[in-house]
């Protein structure tokens, strides 16, 4: 066979010699899934003109992340109802319950246990009482009393808190937020949650800093052992409290009520689910801050500049973490506003199943009938086409094309993340595309027409993991968008690599020839070596007898081979077929075709 090969290779080596259209209908829609919601239910009187001003609003200070990932789930997602108990902080039968606390008067002092982000070990903080809500104390290091901290800071958190948020002037970010997730864990049984505004120490360097955080361990009783704290004893200040930042974080600014909203959804989710995996537990957090009217813009921003990033993973240690809580509210917002609207999300953090099986769960609860990974094809979409009614997205394509035949181009996808990988002058183009993990890959092409028009099709993956797409003539622009969606156990892990190509039809030809079988005489082989590497694309044969000066079929269009594949990716196409002994060999015509358009023709014995 190997001599045959060369036969064929030397045979053939003789015969070488931003623009964006308007979205006339949402994501859903094209896609048909059925609009069911308004964006907010009459239940949530929010003012979407506040919230669109909130969006434009850009802070000049640092990017704030949330401490708590760090504390409640430092091994990543947890993605089944039976996990092991070691994932969660664990409780001390042996300390009993402490009596319902009495009403504290201000100027009350407490020493509060809280965690070194560097050395994740304990320290205590000496704090003093400086005001008392209606649902809240606010407790503040003594060190930053009067310095970071004045009374007219305390005033406002406690205003904000209670009575008043920017959605809504009559509500504070207590009642916005149990009137929809319902009451808070009450295991000191003061009937308020603490807030203490403390100088965290952060790990994070100086353009990223810890602004605040819930931390599970408060929630038991006794000394504990957690791996949040690489297994460190620490004690549980056994009370129901949030730790928000006065360094860098200005506790003067909105921006600390907006932290405090996103702190206090985790504890409510903790009473919930205390499994949750963090990429919904900070979905539904930022969602929390973002139905109080603060903006979210800062981590929208992140994951515009950084689209391709896994929505069900969340990075460790000290990794860029903004995108992804851009990607996790953006998840929620988007099942708000096409998925049965807050409800939806409250089930979600109700739902006791943790990560993909809790959404699902949620959305069958729901009487909504797509699965998890068709509602991802949709948003993944609705992210590049900014198809949503409350805010205004504009990603960063990992890169553009404007130069063709693109050549093969490789790529590679963590699970449930898309790639956008743009196509200028895109007219005619024919698009080839192949996954290492076709049944869990999907692929779609969002083209812009000249007319203003905008269509999104589905680039077909075969069982040999291709597929291919002939672009319209009145495209402008394309914008190719696989995604990888594994819905397994390990889902986590899971991960993809794929190619592409990118070339005008015309441009693609074939040097080939036709040999008879040196084993089989009866039998010929057809080889065809293309210009370039046919990435998702699989040439055609049709064989035509030419007697008499007629034409006629002589076998259907079937589909050629590879055989060879060299270090650029180069390969020999080949189709085998038994020659009739009553049909002389100069009578056959071969014509090989791609996307339906005929390449090249040839006669068995040219």
């Amino acid at each position: 066979m190997k001599v045959y090969i060369s036969t064929i290779q030397g045979a053939i080596s003789g015969q070488q010699d931003k623009r964006r259209a308007q979205l006339g209908s949402s994501v859903s829609n094209l896609l048909g899934v059925p609009y069911l919601c308004s964006l907010f239910v009459s239940s949530a009187p929010i003012s979407l003109l506040v919230m669109l001003l909130l969006f434009g609003v850009t802070y000049k200070s640092s990017a704030y992340i949330c401490g708590t990932p760090h504390l409640s789930n430092p091994r990543g997602m947890v993605e089944r109802r039976d996990t092991p108990q070691q994932f969660l902080p664990p409780r001390n039968p042996t300390a009993p319950a402490l009596p319902a606390a009495p009403a504290l008067p201000i100027g009350t002092e407490r020493t509060f246990f809280a965690p070194d982000f560097r050395s994740m070990q304990q320290y205590t903080v000496s704090a003093v009482l400086r005001g008392v809500g209606s649902f809240c104390y606010v407790f503040v290091e003594e060190s930053e009393w009067n310095t970071r901290v004045t009374p007219g800071t305390v005033q406002a958190i406690i205003r904000a808190f209670d009575a008043a948020t920017p959605a809504n002037p009559q509500q504070g970010i207590y009642a916005t937020l149990t009137k929809f997730f319902g009451a808070p864990p009450d295991i000191d049984g003061n009937g308020r949650v603490i807030l203490l505004l403390l100088n965290i120490r952060d790990a994070h360097g100086v353009n990223q800093y810890t602004a605040g955080f819930f931390n599970p361990t408060d929630q038991s009783r006794g000394l504990l052992r957690t791996p949040g704290f690489r297994g460190f004893p620490i004690r549980s200040n056994e009370a129901d409290m949030l730790y928000i930042d006065t360094q860098p974080l200005d506790p003067n600014s909105e921006r600390a009520h907006n932290v405090i909203a996103h702190e206090f959804q985790h504890l409510l989710n903790w009473q919930h689910d205390a499994r949750e995996a963090t990429w919904v537990d900070e979905g539904c957090a930022t969602y929390a801050a973002f139905l109080c009217g603060y903006s979210v813009r800062e981590h929208i921003i992140a994951f515009e500049k950084m689209p391709s990033v896994s929505l069900i993973a969340w990075p460790e240690g000290n990794a860029n973490s903004l995108p992804h809580y851009g990607a996790a509210f953006l998840w929620m917002l988007y099942l708000h506003e096409q998925y049965g609207g807050i409800g939806t999300v409250v089930e979600i953090v109700q739902n006791r199943g943790t990560s993909l099986t809790g959404v699902s769960d949620a959305l069958a609860s729901r009487g909504i009938p797509q699965t998890f990974s068709e509602i991802f094809t949709a948003w993944k979409l609705a992210n590049y086409l900014s198809d949503y009614r409350a805010i205004s997205l504009s990603l960063a394509p990992r890169r553009w094309h404007r130069s063709y035949p693109s050549g093969t181009q490789h790529g590679e996808l963590s699970n449930f993340s898309a790639a956008y990988i743009g196509f200028e002058d895109a007219a005619g183009l024919t698009l080839g595309f192949s996954s290492s993990s076709p049944a869990s890959s999907a692929v779609q092409a969002i083209q812009f027409h000249r007319t203003g028009t905008v269509d999104i099709n589905q680039i077909k993956l075969s069982a040999g993991n291709a597929g291919s797409l002939v672009l319209s003539n009145t495209a402008i622009e394309v914008i190719l968008v696989p995604s990888l969606q594994a819905e397994t156990i390990n889902a986590q892990g899971q991960s993809a690599t794929y190619q592409y190509s990118a070339a005008r039809g015309a441009h693609i030809t074939f040097i080939t020839t036709a040999l008879p079988n040196p084993v089989h005489p009866r039998y010929w082989d057809i080889i065809a070596k293309p210009n370039e590497s046919l990435v998702g694309l699989t040439p055609t044969v049709t064989l035509m007898l030419f007697e008499n000066n007629v034409e006629r079929l002589y076998k259907e269009a079937q589909a050629m081979y590879p055989v060879t594949q060299d270090s650029q990716d180069n390969r020999l196409y080949r189709f085998s077929f038994l020659l009739e002994p009553e049909i002389a060999p100069e009578s056959v015509v071969y014509q090989i075709s791609l996307d339906s358009r005929l390449a090249v023709t040839g006669s068995l014995t040219e």
